[in-house]
């Protein structure tokens, strides 16, 4: 473990937003608490801090990390210097994470998405040992060296943080989340890709069916007129569709209409009332209520501020130059976090 931190140089040249942004920093200033709209993971490296805002009290020292979630307050007064590494990790990145960890139980991201969002503790000491912490000095030291190139170290730079992630994660304390439990959403009706899959082959016959819905998905299919290119009865052919591709074949050519009318709205100014019908729906409510199903808001949300959990820069952590590095929802990374202290 080095204890030093990155060169403001490396910081001279914007690079593409990112799901992962680690900094390394030695310092003896006072940071007041902040906040950002991302995970912050921060692992105290050497020396210790007093932590401030809504993190307990009690000082921080070399063998500790601390969760902070998004929209939660966290600063420190460091005790002579100090040394510590904070990842920057995307909401939406782990919420992926944690949609296919717990697949059994949630029905789609959303629903992972609600869960994290129950999650009462705004930040959370864990205590991992100096001996962890010591094995993570190597995996922190690289990534902080290689989250400002990952077009290069793309597949590099998530093999570290998984590998923090993985020695972090036995430390978390679980805690109930308050309200009905999200597993609920499972009886809600509502269009969501497979899932998990079996990875089978593809039958011939049913690939064939599936591909007229995606070249041309605003024909009135129906299921017997599927069913018939498949050369199958409309009941086998919705059983073996639905065990192919994990949904039922119209809810199929539903999640595609959704998907173009989704398309269409970004790329188009054309009125909602013509789109849905391009994408083949006939009726404005109900193609309003499919894609609300399936995106999460209406088409006319949708085209006012994209999706739900739409940001104004996109997803991603973006960084620019020098203290203009810039996190979801504006906020900005403090300044000691690329200069000495």
């Amino acid at each position: 473990m080095t204890g030093q931190q990155l060169s403001p140089s490396r910081h001279r040249r914007p690079v593409e937003p990112v799901a992962v942004i680690a900094r390394t920093i030695t310092t003896r200033r006072e940071i007041a608490p902040d906040a950002y709209d991302c995970v912050r993971v921060v692992v105290i490296r050497d020396g210790s801090v007093l932590p401030a805002g809504d993190v307990p009290p009690a000082p921080l020292s070399i063998g500790k990390a601390v969760l902070v979630a998004p929209h939660a307050r966290f600063g420190y007064e460091p005790e002579g210097a100090a040394t510590m590494t904070t990842l920057y990790i995307d909401t939406d990145y782990l919420i992926g994470h944690l949609f296919w960890q717990h697949l059994g139980a949630l029905p789609d991201r959303d629903a992972a998405r609600d869960l994290a969002d129950q999650y009462p503790t705004a930040a959370q000491v864990l205590r991992i040992g100096e001996a962890e912490a010591g094995n993570l000095g190597p995996i922190l030291d690289e990534l902080t060296a290689t989250t400002d190139c990952p077009a290069s170290a793309y597949y590099r730079v998530h093999a570290l943080l998984l590998t923090v992630l993985a020695t972090i994660t036995p430390y978390l304390r679980p805690v109930a989340p308050d309200g009905p439990s999200p597993t609920r959403r499972e009886q809600v009706s509502r269009l969501a890709s497979p899932r998990w899959r079996t990875f089978l082959p593809l039958r011939p016959e049913i690939d064939r069916a599936a591909a007229l819905m995606r070249a041309d998905c605003s024909q009135p299919w129906t299921l017997r007129m599927l069913a018939s290119h498949a050369n199958l009865s409309p009941e086998q052919f919705g059983r073996v569709f639905a065990t192919t591709y994990g949904v039922r074949p119209l809810i199929y050519l539903s999640i595609l209409r959704a998907q173009q009318m989704a398309r269409l709205i970004r790329e188009t100014t054309l009125p909602i009332s013509v789109l849905y019908r391009q994408v083949g729906w006939h009726s404005r409510g109900h193609a309003s209520a499919m894609f609300r199903r399936y995106m999460g808001v209406t088409p006319i949300e949708y085209r006012k501020h994209g999706p739900r959990n739409a940001r104004p820069h996109g997803p991603g952590l973006s960084m620019r130059v020098g203290n203009d590095a810039h996190l979801p929802g504006d906020s900005t990374l403090p300044s000691d976090a690329i200069t000495e202290a």
